[in-house]
């Protein structure tokens, strides 16, 4: 049966004869303050336009479930597959409205002697807590001949005891990081309910607002559209698309989804528990990092980048080993359980490479130098591509690791920075090496080297980085971080370079590290030079790369926008290679920065080099 979607107002999703019911493995409770906050600002606008005598519409979303019909009963369960947290937000909203209003109630019992206005506020505050109560938060049901309350929406195993015990105003200690959200949730609404809906006026003037709130706003301007199905694969199709307000759902989300109920039975309890932890871990880090994360994993162990669309899909199939099965025997949970925790192990593993940290605790392998390349491949080069292959290269030894870190920078600049090559080919090498690695950690860093050699040769080759080095220019509008980055490796390697550049390039003074976010691009013949100081065919050039040289924040303060025979005693005394052979020359012409950029580029050819 198709899902039909319907527009409903928030009182009358409510209102049925139905209770909702959060399964087990789905996600805890992920509104944070921010959401909370709109939530409440939305609410309150909605309130305000009915204050001022208007109305204002406002959708919250939607609301996706699964119709499971209850025996010896007369009402329905809805299984909630997406549209947990506006649900949850709105029992505890309603739950800190009853709160509200029986603290007033309770202040006019003190009071005793009420006025016919007093009086008639405290009677309706005192029917509509009944009402709410009965509407919201518990559905009165009869069983085997016993009325019994049943709360209006059930969450998680690992978060409903906490939720019922927050609604209900009883003292409970968040366990999870969930029911911090859901006390922190709850604090903030009372708090909004006291302090800003029930501050000000008479009790008649607060029942009359709190009339409006019930009556009208959420009885008619909030609204949600509601999605209902008989089957679950009808309602997941609809949850891989969905966003919860402010807290975007990932392929993670209904991967937790179906590995849980993949071992949904008793006998699978405890590993199931597990499973639900675990999961939370992994599920804790920023959406769009999750779902980053989650393709470069499955890249780095299948060698292939997953399809675009079905992730989960191909997750289930080839990670969990599960497509199309309803149920995991002991074996299979396990297996699971195992896979998830390698997911979780190796989440923190590529937090750590996107920050351009060094992914080994012992550090004292090797030198900072090494530990840096990584920083400038990941954090300057901005190459993220290259993740799923670093992801397995940590199954070597540091030192190799930091080896084939040091090719791969090299090769990306040459390859995307500068030679702007298709990144497919690239992309297709990284994989193939990423699952080679984890097949067999001795796999030679020789092996991708030699690949990533053919590459180069085919798609840059010499005459075409020389070509496009010959051409980079400095320019205002950018920060110009390729020119920086390219001197600064020249500088590295160029004791190696003018040593004769045998073999595979080697920097070797590695004490000096580089600060690049301290480096400055500074040109040699001013940018900006006096009129009285300008030469025709130097400024025709200022900007190429012969032109251009880096300082570090003290070179650059005392030579900033200063002649070439200003600056020279600057540049003839600086630790940098690069900038002693400027000083050298006594004078600076065009000549010069022809002959200088030809130089460089020389030394560039051989050292972007795998």
């Amino acid at each position: 049966m198709p899902i039909k979607p319907t527009q409903l107002g928030v009182k009358f999703l409510f209102e049925q004869n139905h209770t909702f019911v959060v399964p087990k493995y789905q996600r805890g409770y992920a509104w944070d303050e921010d959401a909370i906050n709109d939530f409440i600002e939305d609410l309150s606008r909605c309130l305000k336009v009915r204050q001022e005598g208007s109305e204002k519409s406002h959708f919250f979303g939607g609301v996706v479930t699964v119709r499971n019909p209850l025996a010896n009963s007369n009402r329905s369960n809805y299984e909630v597959i997406d549209g947990q947290q506006r649900l949850a937000s709105f029992v505890m909203f309603v739950a800190a409205v009853v709160r509200g209003m029986r603290n007033i109630v309770g202040d006019l019992t003190k009071k005793g002697s009420l006025s016919a206005e007093e009086k008639k506020a405290k009677k309706f505050l005192e029917d509509t807590i009944d009402t709410l109560r009965a509407t919201y938060l518990v559905y009165r049901d009869e069983i085997d001949l016993e009325y019994v309350e049943i709360p209006k929406l059930k969450l998680s195993d690992s978060d409903n005891e906490f939720f019922q015990n927050v609604t209900a105003e009883k003292n409970s200690v968040a366990k999870r990081a969930s029911h911090a959200r859901i006390q922190a949730a709850w604090h903030r609404l009372t708090e909004f309910v006291e302090n800003e809906l029930l501050k000000s006026g008479s009790p008649w003037e607060k029942a009359k607002r709190l009339q409006l709130l019930v009556n009208s706003v959420l009885a008619t301007d909030c609204s949600v559209i509601f999605m209902c199905s008989e089957t679950r694969s009808e309602a997941y199709q609809i949850f891989q698309v969905l966003n919860d307000r402010g807290v975007h759902l990932t392929d993670g989300d209904l991967l937790r989804a179906s590995t849980l109920e993949l071992l949904d039975s008793k006998s699978l309890s405890t590993i199931q528990n597990k499973l639900s932890e675990r999961w939370d871990s992994v599920l804790a880090y920023a959406p769009g990092d999750i779902d980053s994360y989650l393709r470069w994993y499955y890249s780095s162990h299948e060698g292939k980048r997953p399809k675009s669309s079905n992730l989960a899909d191909q997750f289930l199939e080839f990670r969990f080993k599960s497509k199309d099965k309803s149920s995991a025997n002991k074996v299979e949970a396990q297996a699971v359980l195992e896979e998830v925790e390698r997911i979780d192990k190796e989440f923190a593993t590529l937090q750590t490479l996107c920050d351009g940290e060094w992914p080994f605790e012992d550090h004292s392998q090797v030198k900072s130098w090494d530990r840096e390349r990584l920083r400038m491949l990941v954090t300057h080069l901005k190459h993220t591509n290259a993740m799923p292959l670093l992801l397995s290269l940590i199954k070597l030894e540091p030192q190799k690791f930091a080896e084939a870190v040091s090719t791969l920078e090299r090769f990306v600049f040459r390859f995307k920075t500068i030679g702007n090559a298709h990144i497919a080919p690239m992309t297709d090498l990284y994989l193939r090496h990423a699952k080679k690695i984890r097949g067999n950690p001795n796999h030679a860093i020789n092996d991708l080297r030699k690949d990533l050699k053919e590459l180069i040769d085919r798609a840059v080759p010499d005459s075409v980085f020389e070509t496009n080095l010959s051409e980079v220019r400095y320019s205002k509008r950018s920060g110009n971080g390729h020119i920086r980055y390219l001197l600064i490796t020249l500088e590295d390697y160029a004791q190696w370079y003018a040593g004769g550049a045998s073999g595979v390039p080697r920097c070797k003074d590695k004490t000096r590290v580089f600060d690049f976010s301290n480096t400055t691009l500074e040109h040699v013949y001013p940018r900006s030079a006096k009129d009285d100081e300008k030469e025709a065919s130097l400024e025709k050039v200022k900007d190429t790369l012969g032109n251009l040289t880096i300082f570090g924040p003290s070179d650059n303060d005392a030579a900033a926008n200063k002649t070439f025979a200003e600056k020279r005693s600057v540049l003839q005394s600086s630790n940098l290679k690069l900038n002693r052979d400027i000083g050298a020359n006594s004078d600076w012409t065009s000549d010069k920065v022809q002959q200088r950029a030809q130089s460089l580029v020389s030394m560039a050819l051989k050292v972007f080099v795998p």
